[in-house]
Formats: C-alpha cells, structure tokens, sequence
C-alpha cells in the first residue's frame, strides 16, 4: 500500500519523484489545443491538480505542458482515436439493508494489470483521508511505454463515501475532467452521495463510464456518463443497485455500443446473475455474502478480474482481495 500524508504541493512532489523511480516514459509531444482547453477546465473545477502537476514536473526538471498533456488531455485523444479496443468487464453493486449499506465490486481489466495493481491511503492537508484503487495506468505499459501513474477507479473517504466506476461503450467524449480525476475530487471533496451528485451536476466529464456512488446513509445512486449529459439510476424498493457495462437508462441505449465493441460481451449476463445472486441473500444479507457473489461471478463469466472489493459502509468494514480466483490474498483495512 502507498501511504501518503501532507500537503497538496508535497503529494505533487511524491507523484514526480514516483514517477522518476519507475522511469516513467515521458511524453515529449503535445496538442496544444486539447491542453489549452483541458487546462483552462481544470483550473476552473480541480486547481489543486494542476499544482500538484507542476509541483511534480518541477522536481522532475520536466517541461510541465509534458506532464500536464499526459494526466488531463491526452485521454481525450485517446478517446478520440479509439486507441484502446480492450474491454473492461467490471460489475459493481450497492444493497441497503436493515440499517447497513453494503457494497461489492470486481474490477475486470487485461490479464497484465494484476502486474501493476496498487493500493493507496491518501492524506492531503485540507482534504478528505481516502484509500483509492487502481492499475496505475497499465495502459501506458499495454502500448510500449512505461507507466506507474497514481490513477484511482475506487475510492472510499473517512466519511463512507464510495465512489467507483464500470466501463461505458458510448463512442463519445467531450472537454471535462477524466474520470480518474472526478473520482480523486469526489472522494476529496465531499461527504454524501447528495453532495457527489452535486459535483456532477457542475463539472463536465471528458470520458463516457458509469459511477456508482454510495454513502453511510443508504443513499444509492449511478450516473450513467456520456460525456455530453448524464442520467441518475437509483436502486428498486428492495434497495438493490447494480450496473455492469451496459446502459439502463433508456436515453442513452440508442447510442450504446457494447456488442459491437465486443460481440461477445456478457455483460447483460453479469447484470442477472448478480441481481439473483444478490436478491437471493435477501432479506438477511450479511458482509460475507459479499465475497461468495463476486467469487462466484468472476468464476462464471471473467477471468480477468484484477481486484475485488467487499465493503460496508455504515460500520466500515473494508476488504480488498487481489486474487478473486481463490480468495487467499485480500485485506482488511479501515480508517
């Protein structure tokens, strides 16, 4: 686990000098309009990034626009170019039963991020505590390049906030913040599943995925993201909210992509079994109903399954497992 604690330009310092043990290729090439619109955006919504990416490059003695293209502009022409036709395969759910809140995950990526995953326990003076989970940009290492990027697609705050996202194949993308980065802001930035929604109600996503967010309190929401707008999926009267890769919200199915980006997508499958897995816990569900179904799920339909999380919110307990094959290797963590 990366542990980290003090202030915003400090973190930026530790990102640069991260980056350097790991001899990070760095960019030497720029869209300088991409850039210049991405910039002006997260100076308006995330300040504190952009500083903490020129405190990096200064330690680096790196030309910033290098660094600053990589983290908040170069994903968008990525996206443009459909440079990445792998899939995720992620599934991930939120059940609110009899005064607890619970929350399971399997985060599905290529086989080689297992390689690269990390664990981090962030403290930024000002800020939220959070723990946050990623592949670090696998990515990167997937085309040639070196990469150890601090990236977040989980994170649970100090206050019970979750926030975590599954794979969208919607062929858009629009001037916004990355994904990573609005996950990292949430977490940072807010204490309830209001206040997140709030968040997206203000600040423009670059990057069609789909987030849910859950919070101590029970309040269960998904935002099914296209880059131009979003939709809000809330849970039925049981209480049960689950999403894998494919929208829901009737506004966005027309312009959903999934079988022709993977013909052999089973994410309708994931999204069944998981409900009746879940649903048939009910109404007595317990935290270690949350490791059978990911387990089960992963063995049904993914191989690829990087890390699994099992969470409950209301009491804080916290289990993160990097081998979903068999279960020996998880975590127990909390605040």
């Amino acid at each position: 686990m990366i542990q980290f604690q003090g202030t915003r330009q400090e973190f930026g310092e530790y990102y640069g000098l991260r980056l350097r043990e790991f001899h990070h290729d760095f960019f030497h090439h720029t869209n300088k309009d991409t850039l210049r619109r991405q910039l002006r955006l997260y100076e308006k919504f995330y300040p504190e990034l952009v500083a903490e990416k020129y405190a990096a490059a200064a330690i680096l003695h790196q030309d910033p626009q290098y660094l600053l293209y990589e983290d908040l502009a170069s994903p968008i022409d990525a996206q443009r170019r459909r440079v990445n036709p792998h899939q995720h395969g992620c599934t991930i759910f939120a059940i609110r039963e009899n005064g607890k809140v619970f929350v399971g995950r399997n985060y599905d990526w290529l086989p080689e991020a297992r390689e690269f995953f990390e664990r981090y326990d962030i403290a930024i003076k000002d800020s939220n505590r959070y723990f946050a989970f990623s592949d670090e940009s696998v990515w990167g290492r997937h085309t040639g390049r070196r990469s150890r990027k601090i990236y977040a697609e989980d994170a649970i705050n100090e206050y019970g906030l979750y926030i975590g996202l599954t794979a969208s194949k919607i062929d858009k993308w629009n001037y916004g913040l990355t994904p990573s980065h609005l996950i990292r802001y949430i977490a940072e930035h807010c204490k309830t599943t209001r206040q997140a929604l709030n968040i997206f109600a203000k600040v423009p996503c670059a990057i069609p995925k789909n987030f849910l967010i859950a919070d101590a309190t029970g309040n269960l929401a998904v935002v099914e993201h296209s880059s131009r707008s979003y939709e809000i999926i809330r849970p039925d009267k049981s209480g049960i909210l689950v999403h894998t890769n494919h929208c829901l919200s009737p506004k966005f199915q027309h312009i959903d992509h999934v079988y022709e980006h993977n013909p052999r997508s089973d994410t309708f499958l994931r999204y069944q079994e998981t409900n009746y897995l879940v649903r048939e816990q009910m109404p007595k569900f317990q935290f270690t109903d949350l490791w059978r179904i990911l387990r089960k799920s992963h063995y049904v339909y993914n191989n690829d399954t990087i890390w699994s999380l099992a969470l409950e919110l209301t009491e804080q307990r916290f289990n993160v497992y990097y081998d979903t094959a068999t279960g020996q290797k998880h975590t127990k963590f909390s605040f």
